[in-house]
């Protein structure tokens, strides 16, 4: 998540990615909002709880304000006496309710009187609340409501929303012992998600065709790469480029083959590797890209899904690997130019 944040204004779709750095007064104003609730008593102690090992926490009516300090030393002057040293710090606000707001600001350095003489000082407090933001969705329960609503969502497992979670929050401070109510709702999450894959395997179950299998529906699937075939479900071929061939050009980015549309549509882009064989258009990658490398690409009679996440604008990408994180098949690789 964090490692997303820069100094620019973002709107795009995705809950942990709606988010911005702003100028205002003097000061820099970031956004997150989240799309779970945070109502009960006994969920907010359970955050306060999670958070007071590394930070300051204080509860007043329906926020939680999450401090961070830090020290900067001066060791410019030869004299040790004459070093300075000062102590700055950071809020992060929580607003609770129906859905979370998270919020925080980056003061002036001239709030911190004796702190004149501080390199770099919007530069780190920046960093350091996007570290208490990180900590705060990967160590309470906040974080667990937002993989639970991702398994049910999005359809996804819960080792697939626990891997999207990690890849968006890179600065987390790991917490010794998670608390109790983290632990239930860990369960809970297991158990919604064994559910879901309950339930779609009942539909594939009747969703079944009883006549047998076309001439070029066997072709597809014997090449590997279609739905069903040797390939699904391993993800994309991390070494695509080296056991395939470019078979064409679309929207500026290469196609590596094999092509035979519609079953094979080989995989789209170099550097933001889309596998349209395996991509089920669940629109993730999409949500998550800060700077819209991605649209989608109609592709009917494709057996995985009728749509594609099209890399149409490759060379933006910045290899933030939100896309590749939080892809369910796995159809997506980013390769950084060297």
């Amino acid at each position: 998540m964090s490692s997303l944040l820069e100094d620019k204004v973002y709107a795009v779709l995705s809950e942990t990615t709606k988010r911005g750095v702003y100028p205002l007064h003097g000061y820099k104003y970031g956004l997150y909002r989240i799309p779970v609730d945070l109502t009960s008593k006994e969920d907010i102690q359970s955050v306060v709880s999670s958070l007071s090992s590394i930070f300051k926490v204080d509860v007043y009516a329906d926020r939680i304000y999450v401090t961070y300090r830090w020290k900067e030393r001066d060791v410019t002057p030869v004299k040790p006496e004459e070093w300075k040293e000062v102590e700055l710090e950071v809020t992060v606000e929580i607003v609770t309710g129906e859905v979370i707001d998270i919020i925080y600001q980056v003061k002036p350095l001239d709030y911190f009187p004796d702190a004149y003489w501080v390199k770099n000082y919007r530069v780190k407090a920046d960093n350091n609340a996007k570290m208490v933001i990180d900590t705060i969705l990967r160590s309470t329960i906040i974080g667990e409501k937002l993989v639970k609503d991702w398994v049910k969502r999005y359809k996804m497992d819960e080792q697939t929303a626990r891997m999207r979670l990690e890849g968006l929050t890179p600065l987390a401070r790991s917490m010794e012992v998670a608390p109790v109510a983290v632990q239930q709702t860990v369960q809970q999450v297991a158990a919604a998600a064994q559910q879901v894959q309950q339930q779609q395997t009942a539909a594939q179950v009747q969703a079944k065709p009883t006549a047998k299998p076309t001439a070029s529906t066997t072709a597809g699937a014997g090449a590997g790469t279609g739905a069903g075939g040797a390939h699904a479900g391993k993800g994309i071929d991390p070494n695509f480029t080296k056991n395939r061939q470019v078979a064409g050009e679309h929207a500026g980015h290469a196609v590596w083959g094999p092509v035979n549309p519609p079953q094979l549509l080989g995989i789209h882009g170099t550097y933001v590797a889309v596998d349209f064989d395996i991509c089920v258009a669940d629109g993730a990658c999409i949500e998550a890209c800060p700077v819209n490398v991605y649209e989608w690409f109609e592709t009917p009679g494709h057996p995985a899904s009728e749509k594609k996440a099209d890399p149409a604008r490759e060379t933006d990408c910045i290899f933030c690997l939100a896309c590749e994180t939080v892809c369910p098949p796995m159809a997506i690789k980013i390769t950084k130019r060297s």
